[in-house]
């Protein structure tokens, strides 16, 4: 053989070869981008932002379940039961408000018929650049209808692994994870006292108070606005539930050392100033829920806390617990923050083990 026989020999088998790749992911499509789950596949459902956009592709829903890892417990069969809809779990963990308003938009172009979207208003994000997005390598080549640029998918090294995983999952008897227990972790969590003080570390008390600027509040103002409220305002038909995520005790500790509470708090009042103008947006905050907050076995971490915590949620929104309105948000925060100022949270860190935390609930005093 010749060496031009051999150079076009050469270069058949490997463009073979890479079309047999091609086409193996094309098959399995292990993130979904193609088809949805093959009935006779079981996938692992574990890349939430390689998974997402094609489960919101190809299932079916007509409400949503998004926002960071705050929702990542949540149940759909409870949603659903409460709601009365079939609604789909699309969290992003880690992510911004920029991040999730992106997502949101193109799951409307893929069904036009939601109804709700249920979100985490994570306090810790409001002031983060409007554009500002926590993951840095974003699979854009999966959200668009771009077959060109599919390469990065088809022939992608590390893609194989992830469609191999699909067979072998498969193999081993595993089934496909229900959207119950899609990306959901607190089964694989301590929780308690202990737990959460390990990854807590007690700052020192600061001696300046830490405020707002001008800027400050017009990076808030443009993140919620250009993120939420003017989502909300595009999908008039559809109602948006808010809620910030009852953070446990530690995190208000925090707050308070480093004297930045009153900076928080004025952050998510600033929030509910815009976001209470859009009619079809409800937003909860059940920081008054001491008894919750202030027992560390319902948390993991100082933020994350156990599914649990996302089943009262749903029953506590549904049934209008916490919701904030235009004539109550400035006096729920005011309450708030003469709570959680005063609070002694020396009981949290006492080593007497039958010291028990201050839970009385939160009630405003009258003048």
């Amino acid at each position: 053989m010749n060496d031009k026989k051999w150079n076009i020999l050469v270069l058949l088998l490997s463009f073979g070869a890479l079309l047999l790749v091609a086409g193996v992911t094309a098959f399995v499509d292990p993130f979904l981008h193609y088809h949805a789950p093959l009935t006779f596949l079981q996938y692992p459902l574990i890349d939430e932002r390689y998974q997402n956009d094609g489960m919101a592709r190809y299932f079916s829903y007509d409400a949503i379940i998004t926002g960071t890892s705050m929702t990542q417990n949540f149940k759909c069969s409870e949603f659903d039961a409460l709601w009365d809809v079939n609604s789909l779990k699309t969290s992003y963990s880690g992510a911004s408000f920029h991040e999730i308003r992106e997502n949101l938009e193109r799951y409307f172009t893929y069904q036009t018929q939601i109804k709700y979207v249920l979100c985490s208003l994570d306090a810790n994000r409001l002031n983060y650049p409007a554009d500002r997005d926590e993951y840095e390598e974003y699979p854009y080549y999966l959200y668009d209808n771009n077959l060109f640029n599919d390469t990065n998918y088809l022939l992608n090294k590390e893609v194989i692994p992830k469609t191999i995983a699909v067979i072998n999952y498969t193999r081993a008897g595993n089934h496909t994870p229900t959207r119950d227990a899609y990306g959901s972790w607190s089964e694989y969590k301590a929780y308690g006292r202990e737990s959460v003080l390990a990854s807590f570390e007690r700052l020192p008390v600061s001696g300046q108070v830490v405020a707002l600027t001008k800027a400050d509040e017009m990076t808030i103002r443009e993140n919620i606005t250009k993120n939420v409220y003017a989502l909300a305002l595009e999908h008039p038909d559809v109602e948006f539930y808010y809620f910030f995520p009852p953070y446990s005790i530690c995190y208000w500790d925090a707050l308070v050392r480093t004297k930045q509470i009153e900076a928080q708090i004025q952050a998510q009042e600033m929030t509910c100033e815009i976001l209470l103008d859009c009619p079809n947006v409800h937003v909860y905050d059940f920081s008054k829920k001491i008894d919750v907050i202030g027992n560390l076995d319902n948390y993991t971490d100082t933020l994350h806390y156990g599914e649990w915590m996302n089943s009262d949620i749903l029953q506590w929104i549904r049934s209008g617990e916490g919701e904030l309105t235009k004539e109550n948000y400035r006096e729920f925060y005011q309450d708030v923050l003469d709570y959680y100022t005063n609070y002694d949270y020396s009981v949290i860190f006492s080593e007497d083990e039958t010291a028990e935390p201050l839970t009385k609930p939160i009630v405003r005093k009258e003048s």
